[in-house]
């Protein structure tokens, strides 16, 4: 079955035209870029002293909230061939599961949303619907970047970031989707603006600091937060194996695979 799912993910790659706003499960591009991208624009305006607002958009389980009908509307509107979605349609083909629980099993239910994450397709359906359904609402990079269901907005304008952050969770909504509000923030360069964006009329949380991507990011754009960020996960790490590598009982030499597994 990894074979054909393969075969189909490269086949279907060979049709589709992505958009450049998209770094997720892309040939050539990755977390790297996106993280470049965004500290390179955060830096340019803080060295024209120009105000820059941002939003770090964050979607509310949105692998597991795709409704199947989702999946192959988008593949149709990527003009990929409809072998290709009778395949694919085929490995979502009746699916059905079951609860376990303590007072018994319940019946088989069918399951009508999510991608299967267990599938090698499951990554690129993705990007292909994220892609469909918000490609009009996308910024030329690196106003507007995608790492599938990461996304980060940019303007210089707060008005103009508010309206996109409320065009997005709008248009989300519509296909089934939706915004974790208490996860979505926003930062901004300018120092003289104190207030924050909403979302529904209600306020997104505001920070100086974002991890995104795995690296942390900041208003300010320095380094510090992200190498104290990580000093304070080694010296984590260290604490909790110091009672393997302080036990003068134990080896040095399994002391130091541990280290070097762990820390």
């Amino acid at each position: 079955m990894k074979i054909l799912e393969r075969v189909i993910d490269r086949r279907i790659r060979e049709v589709i035209k992505m958009t450049p706003n998209q770094c997720g499960f892309i040939k050539n591009c990755g977390t790297t870029d996106a993280i470049h991208a965004t500290r390179l624009l955060l830096e340019k305006h803080r060295e024209k002293r120009q105000p820059l607002h941002v939003a770090f958009l964050d979607l509310e389980k949105a692998f597991d909230r795709v409704p199947h009908h989702l999946i192959w509307y988008a593949l149709r509107r990527s003009s990929v061939p409809e072998e290709l979605v009778n395949w694919v349609q085929l490995l979502y083909r009746d699916p059905k599961s079951r609860v376990q629980a303590a007072a018994g099993t319940s019946k088989d239910f069918r399951i009508t949303v999510g991608v299967h994450q267990e599938l090698v397709l499951s990554p690129l359906l993705f990007i292909i619907i994220m892609d469909v359904i918000t490609r009009d609402l996308h910024q030329r990079p690196p106003w507007t970047l995608l790492y599938a269901d990461d996304v980060m907005l940019a303007a210089t304008d707060k008005a103009d970031l508010q309206h996109q952050v409320q065009a997005w969770s709008d248009r989300l909504a519509r296909f089934g989707l939706r915004l974790n509000v208490k996860k979505t923030e926003y930062m901004t360069t300018d120092v003289d603006e104190h207030g924050t964006i909403t979302i529904n009329d209600t306020n997104l949380p505001r920070t100086s600091a974002f991890r995104y991507l795995g690296l942390m990011i900041s208003d300010d754009g320095s380094l510090t937060t992200e190498v104290t960020s990580r000093i304070n996960a080694v010296w984590l790490k260290w604490r909790s194996t110091t009672g393997v590598l302080c036990d003068k009982k134990i080896s040095d030499r399994l002391k130091s695979k541990v280290y070097r597994t762990v820390v």
